[in-house]
């Protein structure tokens, strides 16, 4: 079996983790990002639930920092997969991505993406399931916790504007 397109909204409980993600779990997991570089290798980025949040099942909004070659490939080709692998989902989410006119302030070295989702691939397997997904603990060192959980309002703030 192979993943299975789901089409291009997410599913309910992808898109709840991305609106009110549960503080106890959710903001622990990475999502991994990846994007193509001029040279057509894959380029993987690692995100938190800090920096990114659905606006509906059809739209997220994405904080990257701009020096990385990441953001400068989204910037470059408007594409990347969103992947969501854990014991609860295994979700690879297609995005075409435009940055944001808006910025946010507490976030100076990052950049605001708004990304439309193309398509949604569910990869389950009714005999197996993931037993754990890549987490992290702590904070990015340019950034407080406090200043993190800032940028993450504004940023749910954006979504909802």
């Amino acid at each position: 079996m192979c993943a299975k397109s789901l089409g291009a909204k997410m599913p309910d409980d992808l898109t709840m983790r991305l609106y009110q993600p549960d503080e106890s779990k959710a903001r622990q997991r990475v999502i991994l990002v990846t994007t193509v570089d001029e040279d057509g290798f894959p380029r993987n980025l690692m995100l938190s639930h800090y920096e990114v949040v659905a606006q509906d099942q059809s739209h997220l909004m994405m904080l990257t920092y701009a020096v990385s070659k990441s953001t400068q490939n989204l910037l470059r080709t408007g594409k990347a997969s969103l992947l969501f692998l854990d014991e609860e989902m295994s979700y690879y989410v297609r995005v075409v991505c435009k940055k944001a006119e808006q910025t946010i302030d507490e976030a100076p070295q990052e950049i605001l993406f708004r990304a439309e989702v193309v398509d949604v691939l569910e990869d389950k397997y009714p005999t197996t399931r993931i037993t754990s997904g890549i987490k992290f603990s702590g904070f990015d060192p340019g950034m407080t916790e406090e200043n993190r959980k800032v940028v993450f309002k504004k940023l749910v703030e954006l979504a909802e504007s």
